[in-house]
Formats: C-alpha cells, structure tokens, sequence
C-alpha cells in the first residue's frame, strides 16, 4: 500500500516541459510556456521592494502605456521585438531591489520539477550586474528568501550565455540553507533579479529566456529596437497548413520552431512549404538569409 501511495505520489508532481524558450521577436502576450496546463502559469511581471518600504523601481519606454497593465512585457515585446526597461535601486528598504519573472505551475506559486532544464540560457544586454534566482514553494520555510541563484555579468552589447544547475548558489550568512535538487524539484518562479546597494541604476535588455542550451536555436537578435528588422521585404501567407514563403532571397532559410523551442521543420525560403506533417498548435517561423531577418507566429488548426 505505502508503495502504491509514493507512485501515485510522484506521477501526481508537476514537472514543467523538458525544453522551453521565451522569444521576445515573437511574443506578443508575455507569457513563458512552461508545459503547465494552468492558465495562469508562465505570465511575465515586473515586482520591486514597495512592500518593504522601499522606493526602487523598474520603468519601461513612455509609448508603452501603462506598466500597471498586466500585458505591459507583452505589449513591449510587440513593439520593441525585446523586453526594453530602466531599472533603478533606491532608498527605504536597506536591501534595495526589482526585477522581472514568470511563475512556473500557476499564480498560486505551486512548485514544479523543472530539474529537466539543465539551466538556463539568456540573450540580453545590461549595463548593470543582475542574478537568475529560483524561487521555490514556500519559500520562507525552504530558504527564508536566500534563494539559489546564478551571476548574471553586465554586457554592453547583446551576449548569449547558458547558465547550468552548479552555476546555482545560496549567499552564506543568512536565511536558511537547502538542497539544490529539492529545489529544481519545486520550482515556484524564476526572477531575473537586480539587487544593488542604492544609488544603482541601469538599462536593460532581454531578447531570449530559455533552459540550457536553447538560446543557440534562433540565432541573435535582429537590430530592430523600434525599427523593421527586415531590409528585403518578406511575406509569410498560410493557407490551411500550406506555407507561401515571398520576397525571401534564394540564399534563404526557413526555419519552423514550436513554442518549446524545437526546430520542427527547416527549409529554403523560397516558395511553399507543406506544414500537413505537424500539429495543430501555435509555432514561430524565422526566415533568414542575406538581407533578411523575419520572424512571426503561425497559427495551424
């Protein structure tokens, strides 16, 4: 009996997608597919230390309306095709901080078992210093807010870097030590997170979150801040699940990627392609090649 209950037990744990990659090119929600099937999982927002009493902040562009609405990361990745924010650490809390993240299972800040991730992999730029931090279920009683987290150095261009599971510390000297695995194990949110001594502030970038290895899938970000990426005006049309590919040079490639990041089909960007072979679902096409940079999402049915 006490072994039939542990294997109910463990194939009852929430255990997120074994890949999963965030493109800012492509997003136009703000949400992070991270293989729960809670609506409320994965959504992007932007936290900071008000409730301590403290006065940091994060601001995004003016012709971003309003970063009270809850598509603010959405609706800038729309724009800018890259999540484009000012970070700034003041005064009123002695540990100033912000940043951004996503819940991994559901809003509720219910763990899941993201250890298949083998890490993390960021595209960004960022003239300050910032950490990748694992937030994990209950978080005051498992590490009483010392969470694990990896070093994420400043790059005054855009970088692509991998971050693996032994990248991953706690600070010594306070809060309460815990297992790595257990962690990884129930997961509850992911932060890219700014703790600085106040005074500091920066600008930031982050054009691809995805786990280890996945940022490699896409290649660099077009340089498209508030401009088209593309010189050679390309036309993607879907008709039923026949791709017509125009205005893509000869030389061209296009590439068919699923929301976990999987290429799922790659092939010259000239003339039709026949997507009948792949699932209903939504995928992300990037077409490139000499003097074209096109991304966009296809929906098949």
């Amino acid at each position: 009996m006490a072994l039939a209950c542990a294997a109910t037990t463990a194939l009852a744990a929430n255990t997120a997608s074994p890949t999963f990659l965030w493109l800012a090119s492509t997003d136009t929600i703000g949400r992070v597919e991270t293989g729960s099937p809670d609506s409320t999982s994965g959504w992007g927002y932007s936290y900071d230390d008000s409730d301590d009493g403290g006065k940091s902040n994060i601001t995004v562009p003016a012709d971003i309306e309003t970063r009270e609405s809850p598509d603010f990361i959405g609706a800038m990745a729309k724009v800018y095709g890259v999540i484009k924010a000012t970070v700034k650490l003041n005064d009123g809390y002695e540990y100033p901080y912000a940043g951004i993240g996503f819940n991994v299972w559901n809003e509720q800040k219910e763990g899941a078992d993201i250890s298949a991730w083998g890490g993390f992999c960021l595209e960004y730029q960022s003239t300050i210093g910032f950490s990748i931090e694992l937030v994990p279920e209950n978080e005051e009683e498992v590490t009483e807010s010392n969470n694990y987290k990896a070093t994420v150095a400043k790059a005054a261009s855009m970088n692509t870097t991998n971050f693996r599971w032994d990248k991953f510390r706690q600070e010594t000297g306070w809060g309460k030590e815990a297992n790595l695995d257990s962690v990884l194990a129930k997961t509850a949110s992911v932060k890219l997170a700014f703790n600085e001594r106040a005074g500091t502030e920066g600008d930031f970038l982050i054009y691809m979150v995805g786990s280890f290895g996945m940022c490699s899938c896409c290649g660099p970000m077009p340089d498209r801040i508030g401009s088209d990426p593309t010189t050679i005006p390309v036309k993607a049309t879907l008709s039923g699940r026949i791709l017509q590919l125009t205005g893509a040079a000869a030389l061209g490639k296009a590439t068919v990627v699923d929301l976990q990041g999987n290429v799922v089909m790659s092939a010259p960007a000239t003339g039709i392609m026949d997507l009948s072979a792949l699932r209903a679902g939504m995928y992300m096409l990037r077409i490139e090649g000499p003097g074209v940079n096109h991304t966009q999402k296809i929906l098949l049915k």
